[in-house]
């Protein structure tokens, strides 16, 4: 009797899929490859994270903004970069310096300016998927929300030394939240990314220039 298949008990071909790509909302263990700093022509500066989970590496554009295009502070921004600054066990960073990383497109190198202070940390990241609407297509970002050490400790526990993981795990409640804004639904975000995300829904690249920076240093008290 011909057979159309044959099935497999292996445990490689009866494993699920897994996939070390972060492209969901929840709790990562991460090595940080590199912070990227960017200054957009409207001059707010950004970090960026390239980094590495189970193996795979990434560019997390987390929407971490520092600082507002008047030069000012961002109040949300600067706090969580400050919380990662206490967790990595500086006082301060020094200013940003030029480096290669393999970010262009198809993986090219791109020369970008970094924290070399914050390189080659471990840390816990957690990210909210944050979906959205612009000129008529949906837009994807994983926003990050908070860092915590690798033994789970947030900012505070760190400089307390006491109840480690105690934040961490009261955060544990919104691993799986996900930000629907301009009235675009669940069932209309997974029938995008279902149909493959035609239609490219990332957002526009912002124009960005080389950063510019004087004696200001990021995270200092």
């Amino acid at each position: 009797m011909s057979k159309f298949f044959t099935a497999s008990t292996k445990q490689e071909d009866v494993a699920a899929n897994k996939s070390s790509y972060i492209n969901g909302s929840g709790f990562y263990p991460v090595n940080i490859i590199a912070p990227v700093v960017s200054v957009s022509k409207n001059g707010s500066t950004t970090i960026d994270f390239f980094v590495e989970h189970d193996g795979q590496k990434q560019i997390i554009y987390g929407d971490l903004r520092i600082t507002n295009n008047d030069g000012n502070p961002n109040k949300v921004g600067s706090k969580l970069f400050n919380q990662l600054v206490v967790i990595a066990g500086l006082d301060d960073v020094a200013e940003p310096i030029e480096a290669e990383l393999p970010i262009g497109k198809k993986e090219a190198m791109k020369t970008v300016a970094i924290l070399e202070d914050l390189a080659d940390i471990d840390v816990i990241m957690r990210v909210q998927m944050t979906y959205g609407v612009y000129n008529g297509k949906i837009t994807e970002k994983k926003v990050i929300k908070a860092f915590y050490r690798s033994d789970k400790a947030t900012a505070e526990e760190v400089l307390s030394g006491e109840n480690i993981g105690a934040g961490y795990e009261r955060e544990q409640k919104y691993a799986n939240n996900v930000t629907y804004n301009d009235d675009l639904t669940a069932e209309a975000v997974q029938a995008w990314i279902a149909g493959g995300r035609k239609e490219d829904g990332a957002p526009a690249a912002t124009t960005k220039k080389a950063p510019s920076f004087g004696t200001k240093r990021f995270g200092a008290k």
